[in-house]
């Protein structure tokens, strides 16, 4: 599992670095430089100079400092630095001592007539919460318009570190070398999409220096999948666990049968799906191995046959096609009222609870809750477009006011809870189809049933869902992926 960090947690672990364990700042600086000089390609030595364009605080000194090795590697570099504001850090003010003693000239404007073969971004690094201005802002445009390969020193400058938010100028980078842990403004979009590949160099900052503070953000690798529960040679159906699917309406038949397709092929040992009298036909020739209890939304409320199936399950997943008329609605409320196990809640149950959010903390069941931001729009009463400014703010606020895990869906999905957030780096472009919401819920449920905690199965569950995509992609191609190809890759994601 790969910490992930924002601006503010980077500088606290190099602060104690330096500090609590006495590491040299300098010595830091250097195996930056090195990972910087390193990311050059040495057949670029033949194309034209290297450009490095620092400024006055320590990532500056960074690039300084690439600046002087790639000169002892016979790179011909031309360093640029902004002119001194009384604001030089002292570590930049020895790299540039050092780059003078070599007889490095450093120019405070950028040649205009010259071609590069590689321009470095060092002017800001994770350290801009603005704009850049002025004389920033007009080097900035300018190395976009030079041609060479981009590197951007730790973050390219224009881009928030702590969110992703792009401002105007930004770097375009076609890679970025950040050091020790990947930067939350790394994976978001559109700030992502500046960053081109993301390297992390190991520059002597370890999880040691965190001390006894905890991060507040993750993303699973794949050998977190070792979190998933064995499967024990001696079992049956009821060792993997009940899950209880409460989704479709007449003529929406299909999300149900994904969501109970995608809970038995994520391991869960028993399926029920709780429908419109209606949909029995096709489920039962969609998901034969599927038990099926049905009822009859012209008729009252069976309390004695929901308390029946809610008492049968170990989790319960609803919301996929189930509406939101007057039917719907009294099942939403009857459910939350009456769960004692896990419960998640997707689709249309979040946009009947959007109604009447108080709903949420009149259950005694843990809850996650899985929102796409036009759902998430709903349910917070903000608009789509400043929830996806604020992924991470606006899941990780929901989740602490109604003491919910929420799965805020997105290119970057956001699973939030009391105590911590992770970001999912998996999944590409051919999950944006019908039914894979579905898919997502239904998975998820698989492996609570399985026995992981809730806090572990709702970031897992986003994992594997997007491994699952990027799978069936490499068959299908990105645009002809269906929710059934989803679902058939899953079993070799879990095969890993």
């Amino acid at each position: 599992m790969k910490r992930i960090v924002n601006s503010e947690e980077m500088k606290y672990c190099d602060s104690n670095t330096i500090s609590h364990f006495g590491a040299a700042s300098l010595v830091l600086m250097e195996r930056a430089a090195l990972s910087i000089a390193d990311s050059v390609p040495w057949e670029l030595k033949k194309d034209g100079p290297v450009l490095i364009v620092c400024g006055n605080g320590n990532n500056g000194a960074d690039g300084l400092a690439a600046a002087r090795l790639l000169y002892q590697r016979g790179f011909d570099v031309t360093a640029v630095q902004m002119p001194d504001n009384g604001k030089r850090t002292d570590e930049n003010k020895i790299q540039r001592d050092i780059l003078n003693r070599y007889g490095i000239k450093v120019l405070d404007a950028i040649p205009e007539d010259t071609g590069y073969s590689c321009i470095i971004d060092a002017l800001f690094g994770i350290g801009l919460s603005r704009a850049p201005k002025g004389a920033y802002a007009g080097w900035i445009q300018q190395m976009n318009r030079l041609h060479g390969y981009k590197i951007a020193a730790d973050m390219p400058s224009g881009v928030s570190s702590d969110n992703g938010e792009v401002y105007d100028p930004c770097f375009q980078a076609g890679l970025t070398v950040t050091f020790a842990y990947k930067k939350a403004g790394q994976i978001f979009y559109p700030g992502c999409e500046m960053c081109g590949k993301v390297i992390v160099s190991q520059i002597g900052i370890t999880d040691d220096s965190w001390l006894s503070r905890r991060p507040s953000c993750y993303a699973y690798e794949k050998e977190d999948l070792r979190k998933i529960p064995k499967r024990p040679a001696r079992s049956n159906k009821g060792t993997f666990g009940r899950v209880l699917v409460i989704a479709g309406s007449r003529n929406m038949a299909g999300a149900a049968i994904l969501c109970a397709q995608a809970a038995y092929c994520t391991g869960c040992g028993l399926v029920k799906v709780y429908t419109p009298k209606e949909n029995r036909v096709i489920l039962q020739n969609a998901v034969p191995q599927a038990v099926l209890d049905t009822y009859d939304t012209e008729a009252p409320l069976n309390n004695r046959q929901l308390k029946e199936v809610l008492g049968w399950a170990d989790v319960i997943v609803m919301g996929p096609g189930l509406g939101t008329g007057s039917y719907a609605c009294q099942l939403v409320r009857d459910v939350l009222h009456q769960a004692h196990v896990p419960l998640i809640l997707d689709a249309d149950a979040l946009n009947i609870i959007a109604m009447q959010p108080e709903l949420l903390l009149q259950t005694a069941a843990e809850l996650i809750l899985t929102p796409h931001p036009g759902e998430m729009s709903r349910l917070c009463q903000k608009p789509v477009e400043e929830i996806l400014k604020s992924m991470r703010e606006t899941a990780e606020n929901f989740a602490r006011k109604y003491h919910v895990i929420c799965v805020l869906k997105d290119a970057v999905t956001v699973t939030a809870d009391d105590d911590a957030v992770y970001l999912n780096t998996s999944g590409c472009s051919a999950l944006a189809k019908a039914g894979s919401g579905d898919i997502l819920a239904g998975m998820t449920a698989a492996l609570a049933a399985l026995g992981m905690p809730l806090h572990e199965a709702a970031p897992m569950g986003v994992y594997i869902h997007g491994l699952a995509g990027e799978k069936a992609a490499k068959t299908k191609g990105e645009y002809s992926v269906l929710a059934e190809d989803i679902l058939n890759a899953a079993g070799q994601v879990l095969l890993q």
